[in-house]
């Protein structure tokens, strides 16, 4: 009894003590600002331990241990984990310490001091980490393969727009004006929506590249679906010409009022950035137009090189857009995924709806509804790899990148169900479809002569 009573005594003496210690010391950083580390890459932190002020003790000595908030983005090294600390007169009830840091995963980390398996207040010094010389080189690459791909997918389109069918179109500009309210109107309040209310405030990169990506045109792929669907070509050539136009005013009036509860220090898009970037949509598309005015002979040959260009641009874009942001994986969550797939989805059913309400037919309903869901992320990319600095930049680009990979998912299911379905029923309509005069044997090359002969003789009569 009494060594029990001696044991449980000597375990509240060293937690006393223990928690008179942590009491008795604070942490200070030498470097004020964040430091930036790669990712591969380790750097050395001094720590500064100080007897905190109103102690009277002489001697103040334990253990601290330091640790990073998220141990997948970085960790310290073995040796400095777990330290004792023994402040005293002789040095000046100072001690620095020099701890390693190993950075392994982009985004913002925090190094914390930990004493008695508490954290100590004050103690949280900011990482900021940022991909390594390798990743940032071939994030370089990326950025130039997208700026390429979106200039030369969009003169491609310029080819096929012409004058007199745009005018053609905006005679009866239901159609359009619909298109319109839906991109610039409806995709920008889901996009605000789900920024808001689904991704954590905390993320700001990500919320704001959501915004930004629902504030985008028309364009990429809807010409491609538009073809697939049977919807109206020229509806959707003229809605992605004519958006792109307002995407000139409409997308900087969003980003500089409502996407303004998205910035922060360091997340704000200048706005010679977002002209540079629509500048890559616009030209292309006039330099199109003024191209094919002059060569009408190629229209067809550049139509069947959109739909090559297309599949082989989203196989390279998807390829070299995983290895290029490979650790984008790491970052995706259930918020995320469900921000990515609710946008274009949402924009596809609601469009339909409303070109429904303004009477549309239904290939205008399919068009309008093409268009609307299949928005040009690659310019809102574009914009975000121009403007952000890093790691933001990293982290902002899961959103778009988990857009274009949700967009046309449902349109590739559809096709694949109407495809298989079809199949046997256009075998039985075909059988209906038979002339019975093509069952009955064919009449032998005497019989044929002879009526040929007779319809010969009728004529020769008759005249």
């Amino acid at each position: 009894m009494l060594r029990r009573c001696l044991i449980a005594a000597l375990v509240i003496h060293c937690w006393t003590a223990a928690a008179q210690f942590c009491e008795q010391i604070e942490i200070q950083y030498s470097a004020s600002d964040v430091i930036d580390l790669r990712t591969g890459a380790n750097r050395s932190i001094e720590v500064l331990v100080k007897r905190r002020n109103g102690t009277k003790e002489d001697v103040v000595d334990g253990p601290i241990e330091l640790e990073c908030r998220d141990t997948f983005g970085c960790y310290v090294a073995k040796h400095n984990k777990r330290v004792h600390v023994q402040l005293n007169e002789d040095n000046q009830w100072n001690q620095t310490l020099n701890v390693t840091v190993v950075a392994e995963f982009v985004g913002y980390n925090d190094l914390q001091v930990f004493c008695n398996g508490s954290i100590l207040p004050e103690s949280s010094y900011r990482l900021r980490i940022l991909r390594s010389e390798y990743e940032h080189r071939v994030a370089m690459v990326f950025t130039i393969f997208i700026t390429v791909f979106v200039i030369s997918i969009t003169f491609l389109m310029g080819t096929q727009l012409e004058l007199a069918r745009i005018k053609g179109i905006m005679r009866r500009p239901i159609g359009p004006f619909t298109g319109f309210f839906c991109q610039f109107f409806i995709m920008p309040a889901i996009g605000f929506g789900l920024a808001s209310f689904v991704i954590p405030e905390d993320q700001t990169a990500i919320r704001f590249a959501l915004f930004a990506a629902s504030c985008s045109p028309g364009g990429g792929k809807s010409s491609f679906w538009t073809i697939i669907y049977s919807g109206n070509l020229d509806l959707s050539v003229s809605m992605t010409f004519t958006q792109t136009m307002a995407a000139l005013f409409m997308m900087p009036l969003y980003i500089y009022t409502f996407g303004q509860h998205f910035f922060s220090e360091r997340v704000q898009v200048p706005f010679d950035h977002i002209l540079e970037s629509l500048m890559t949509l616009i030209i292309p598309s006039i330099a199109g137009m003024i191209f094919i005015s002059y060569k009408k002979h190629l229209v067809e040959k550049f139509n069947r090189w959109i739909k090559i260009a297309t599949w082989a641009s989203t196989i390279l874009t998807t390829i070299f857009g995983i290895y290029a942001n490979w650790y984008v994986i790491h970052l995706f969550r259930w918020h995320i995924i469900l921000a990515g797939c609710a946008l274009p989805w949402s924009g596809y059913v609601l469009a339909y709806c409303i070109a429904y309400v303004t009477q549309q037919n239904h290939r205008e309903r399919i068009t309008i509804a093409i268009e609307t869901g299949i928005q040009n992320i690659g310019i809102s990319m574009i914009m975000l790899m121009w403007s952000l600095p890093e790691p933001e930049v990293d982290l902002a680009l899961v959103m778009p990148l988990t857009i274009i990979l949700a967009t046309d998912k449902p349109l590739m299911l559809i096709w694949m169900i109407r495809k298989c379905c079809c199949r046997n029923g256009s075998v039985v309509e075909d059988v209906y479809k038979v002339d019975p005069k093509a069952l009955a044997e064919p009449e032998s090359k005497e019989t044929e002569e002879k009526a040929e002969a007779v319809k010969l003789e009728d004529i020769q009569i008759n005249t």
